[in-house]
Parts: C-alpha cells; sequence; structure tokens
C-alpha cells in the first residue's frame, strides 16, 4: 500500500530515458491491463497504449538529460480507476501546444487528454521534491474492473 496516496501500487517500473523503453514499455503496460482477461475492453487497452507511449516519449525528450530514470507506476484506485504515472526529474509541467498543421511535434499531450476525456479521465500533474509526476486517470467503469481487482 503507497501510504502517501492511500491506494495500493499495482507495478513500478524505472527505465532509462532512451527512446528505446518507449515501445517496450508501452507492451509491458499493455501486458499489465490485459492481465484481467475479458473485462477489459480492447479499445481501452490501445488507448492505455497510447497514453503510455506519449507520456514516456514526453519524458524522455523534455527531461532525459536531467533524469537518470523515468519512473513508469500503475495504481488501482477506487471502483477501479487505474492511475498510470510517468515521473521524471523535470519540474516544468507539459505544455498544451497548438502546431502548426505541418508540426512534426507538438501534438502529444493535446492527444492524451482528449483520450482521457473520452474514458471519462483526465490527466493531472503531481510536483514532488526533485522533479514531477504526470498521471493519466482512467475511471473503473472504462477499465471494466470492480474496486480491487488487478486489470
Amino acid at each position: 500500500m503507497d501510504t502517501a496516496t492511500s491506494r495500493p501500487v499495482i507495478r513500478t517500473f524505472d527505465v532509462p530515458p532512451q527512446p528505446c523503453v518507449v515501445p517496450r514499455m508501452r507492451r509491458r503496460v499493455m501486458d499489465e491491463v490485459l492481465a484481467g482477461g475479458s473485462l477489459v475492453e480492447p479499445e481501452t487497452v490501445h488507448t492505455v497504449g497510447l497514453v503510455v507511449t506519449e507520456l514516456v516519449t514526453n519524458a524522455v525528450v523534455h527531461a532525459g538529460a536531467s533524469t537518470p530514470s523515468i519512473r513508469i507506476t500503475l495504481q488501482m484506485g477506487d471502483a477501479g480507476r487505474l492511475r498510470l504515472g510517468v515521473g521524471d526529474n523535470r519540474t516544468a509541467s507539459p505544455r498544451h501546444l497548438a502546431p502548426s498543421a505541418d508540426a512534426t511535434c507538438g501534438r502529444g499531450t493535446a492527444i492524451v487528454g482528449a483520450l482521457l476525456r473520452e474514458l471519462g479521465g483526465r490527466l493531472t500533474v503531481e510536483r514532488h521534491r526533485g522533479g514531477k509526476t504526470v498521471w493519466a486517470e482512467i475511471p473503473g467503469d472504462a477499465i471494466g474492473c470492480a474496486s480491487g481487482q488487478l486489470p
């Protein structure tokens, strides 16, 4: 039990801030969510995978030089709510940009926010000593798990 948040921690992964970890963590987190079997909608699993990809990529790109490792945390909260946290040593919050139509980057946070809103979830930032954690929260009814079940 994580006494700071009163939520059980399901899984925590510490990975180097390198681009090669992005697809590996996407697959790892999707596998953890799929462990719930038929309770989880396949579309929701893919959405979680995209959220992981964008958040870990942002941490690698924007905090990589100042972060010895990125911490990915999965938590199950009230009524089966899934919280996915990506922590780094950078204190600046992710920015919502308005990139031009031909820009090749700058849309990740907006995409994550839209996907989470579609599921009834939200994106939050928690600052802590030495950095921050960006949390993607998805309600239990979108995940399909009852309270206390592992996804």
